[in-house]
């Protein structure tokens, strides 16, 4: 059975449809690569399965049970966690207490044992704990927006455009990471732009055009063949834009 599900997913903005008839799994601990051009539908994809967007068509099932009626928190509850584009920090609040609200619900030992399993995985936060998160440099502000969320110990982590606008030893760290998520026993889905940083990393592989799954794979033939990707991203089927 999947750990997460979509099941001709629809959702949108007003009179937009942004993603029609999505239909995915996430197994477990797995990850889960989700790439496309802009405007493909990647972001509201993420919020559809969250709940921060709510469906107009379709299901979400969480190990096989309909969620698709439960608000954002309920999700949450049940072991989903997002790290929206931009990070989003609390600018006002230190580190610490932007990490400590991730683990708002856990008991003072369990939030300690997790702070110490998010400076294992990001290092460079043990030193900056008591620094505001409104002087941290872009990579430092998305190592706490993904420890924020890894506080919640999830078993499902949506993660959405991490390396944008960072330099690329910061995306190296942040993706090594990655591994260790899985290693823990975790899922991730990873919406991204960078595309060869998700082939390097994805069990499987989707691309989204104009809202709709156009690819769905391991991404073996992208590996093989960068320039078939081209032809999918403008929304061509596979053997078409190899023809």
């Amino acid at each position: 059975m999947s750990l997460l599900s979509s099941v001709a997913v629809s959702a949108g903005y007003g009179d937009l449809v942004a993603i029609d008839n999505i239909t995915i799994d996430v197994e477990e601990n797995s990850l889960l690569g989700v790439i496309g051009p802009n405007g493909a539908g990647k972001s509201t994809f993420l919020r559809a399965l969250t709940g921060v967007v709510p469906l107009r068509g379709g299901q979400v099932l969480w190990q096989g049970t309909d969620i698709g009626h439960l608000p954002a928190d309920a999700r949450a509850r049940k072991g989903i966690s997002m790290v929206q584009e931009g990070r989003r920090l609390f600018p006002s609040l230190t580190v610490r207490d932007n990490l400590e609200l991730g683990g708002f619900h856990a008991s003072r030992q369990e939030r300690a044992e997790r702070m110490t399993e998010v400076v294992d995985l990001f290092p460079a936060l043990g030193g900056i704990m008591d620094r505001s998160a409104s002087v941290l440099s872009g990579g430092e502000q998305q190592m706490v927006a993904l420890g924020r969320a890894l506080m919640a110990r999830p078993q499902c982590l949506l993660v959405d455009e991490p390396s944008l606008g960072l330099a690329p030893l910061i995306v190296d760290e942040i993706y090594e990471a990655l591994p260790t998520l899985i290693e823990r026993g975790m899922s991730v889905v990873l919406v991204e732009q960078e595309v060869d940083r998700v082939l390097e990393v994805a069990d499987s592989l989707v691309v989204l055009h104009e809202g709709r799954i156009v690819y769905l794979g391991d991404g073996s033939e992208f590996r093989e063949n960068p320039d078939s990707l081209a032809a999918v991203y403008l929304g061509h089927a596979l053997d078409e834009g190899a023809a």
